[in-house]
């Protein structure tokens, strides 16, 4: 792992977002599609997507300094997703390359009828980040490194420990310290692996907590934190009920949600609300300030089609420009 003589200043340090780059295929339609049927959408799009990408691209439209570390196809047709990268000023110059690898696909349908979106994701030999791939960052750098939990466990607990290691070098004491967040959302038992030592955050998805037996956003942060103690803070949101947040000296937080009237668009609002918590704590706001933020902005990307640009009925997707929310109407 590369290192610089001198640190960055503080407030020229990058976020680095390190997971998945897939390219989305959404069509949106009047109702999901029946099984064996032949319709018609009323409007389809391509777009890149994975959690890590999509936490840069809320990042990048908060205004916020960010880099993506994936690994990447050579197929032209994942030429979309790095081109839109290079147009939002995302950097990934350091992501991994491989030849002759399949692209990452998720096949999307939105639902107008009740907001949902259902996916099907294809990534048939795309291999995973490797713990040299990560050593090519320059850890100098960053600010804050969060993690996307996926099948390559011992490989993120080595680059969490390797952040660790730096982050307590004898003569680190006059350096700003890198944060570490991870995302656990897949229902895999491999998650619970990354607590380890030196996280300091971590997002507890739905999914993930339902897998493990948890019905509530409370029992899934007070059973984590049990098996698992630790001076980390613990954020769980619970799709349209509060949220649910434990910060490192046990203290708890619940933060209610701001769906739209009508919800367009769910395809990355998870994604939303983690780049919105990450934004702000990387700016050292309260947390119950944080949660807001973030609920907010989660449920302003609920009303707007994609990232940005136009939407059916010529939809503005302005979300996340700047660092402030827009209020709205909500329920």
């Amino acid at each position: 792992m590369t290192e610089t003589p001198q640190d960055t200043p503080t407030s020229a340090k990058k976020i680095l977002c390190v997971g998945l780059c897939n390219i989305d295929i959404i069509q949106v339609c009047e109702t999901y599609p029946e099984e064996d049927s032949d319709q018609r959408c009323h409007a389809s799009r391509w777009q890149r997507g994975g959690n890590a990408s999509n936490n840069c691209t809320v990042l990048a439209n908060l205004g916020a300094r960010c880099e993506l570390l994936a690994t990447f196809s050579d197929s032209k047709t994942f030429q979309f997703a790095l081109d839109d990268l290079r147009d939002r000023n995302i950097e990934c110059g350091k992501c991994a390359l491989h030849h002759e690898a399949s692209v990452p696909l998720s096949t999307v349908w939105l639902s107008l009828a009740t907001g949902t979106r259902t996916i099907v994701h294809s990534n048939p030999d795309l291999p995973e980040l490797t713990l040299e791939d990560f050593r090519k960052i320059n850890l100098p750098e960053y600010a804050w490194i969060h993690f996307e939990g996926r099948r390559n466990t011992p490989a993120i607990v080595a680059m969490i420990n390797s952040i660790r290691s730096w982050n307590n070098l004898p003569d680190n004491h006059h350096r700003s310290k890198v944060t570490v967040s991870i995302e656990m959302e897949k229902p895999r038992r491999s998650n619970l692996d990354l607590l380890v030592d030196g996280v300091d955050v971590v997002f507890v998805g739905k999914d993930f907590a339902r897998f493990l037996g948890h019905a509530s956003a409370r029992d899934a942060v007070q059973a984590l934190k049990d098996s698992h103690p630790g001076p980390y803070t613990i954020i769980c949101p619970w799709g349209s009920s509060d949220t649910l947040a434990m910060d490192g000296c046990g203290q708890w937080y619940s933060q209610r949600t701001y769906p739209p009237e009508v919800i367009r668009d769910s395809l990355g609002a998870g994604d939303t609300f983690v780049a919105g918590c990450i934004f702000k704590l990387a700016q050292n706001v309260p947390l119950p300030a944080v949660l807001e933020f973030a609920s907010r902005l989660a449920g302003r990307k609920l009303a707007s089609y994609g990232w940005l640009g136009k939407g059916p009925a010529g939809h503005r997707l302005r979300y996340c420009r700047g660092q402030s929310v827009p209020s709205g109407p909500v329920r």
